[in-house]
């Protein structure tokens, strides 16, 4: 993979079934941990469990978002005014096929309203308890994602996710798209 290459993101449910899609956000940085895709313009189509698009949307905020080659969680950092906040999605490691990256979500995230405070919050766990039934996970990958919930919040707690606020990507890539 090459940066400024456009590709695909497909995000899948535990059963197979596709039920997001990125069309085309940029690569702008490759690593040996990771890739980071820069979201700003991208199109966001979201299925239903029958593959049915029922959302369609664009995002229109700096974000930028990291898929790591060994860890089972990606990282979503965007911009709104000043204030810089990230998402933190339990999922697996991704998958590049293709030019397109997948990976499975298990619904739980973490959400930092604010880069600057110490407040972290999981969302979802409703959604995480009905998929656990209703896509009958087994025991062993319920004990990884909460081993990766207890992870995720000791990184928080001792800023190891800090080093993914690259306000300077951001800033470059929001100002590319304005000066052309």
């Amino acid at each position: 993979m090459n940066l400024n290459d456009k590709i695909i993101i497909h995000a899948y449910k535990f059963n197979g079934v596709l039920y997001r899609t990125w069309e085309f956000p940029e690569v702008i940085k490759e690593t040996e941990k990771y890739i980071c895709v820069d979201l700003k313009k991208t199109h966001v189509i979201t299925t239903n469990d029958e593959g049915k698009r029922f959302f369609h949307s664009k995002l229109l905020r700096p974000t930028i978002w990291f898929f790591f080659k060994h860890e089972w969680y990606n990282m979503i950092v965007s911009r709104k005014g000043k204030k810089y906040y990230y998402y933190i999605n339990i999922a697996s490691p991704y998958l590049l096929e293709d030019e397109v990256i997948k990976y499975i979500d298990f619904d739980l995230d973490y959400r930092v309203p604010d880069a600057k405070t110490n407040r972290i919050n999981l969302l979802d766990q409703d959604e995480f308890e009905e998929h656990l039934v209703k896509y009958q996970y087994p025991s062993k990958l319920v004990e990884k994602i909460k081993k990766v919930q207890q992870e995720i919040l000791e990184k928080f707690k001792r800023k190891e996710f800090d080093q993914y606020l690259n306000y300077d990507l951001i800033y470059r890539q929001d100002n590319k798209e304005k000066n052309g």
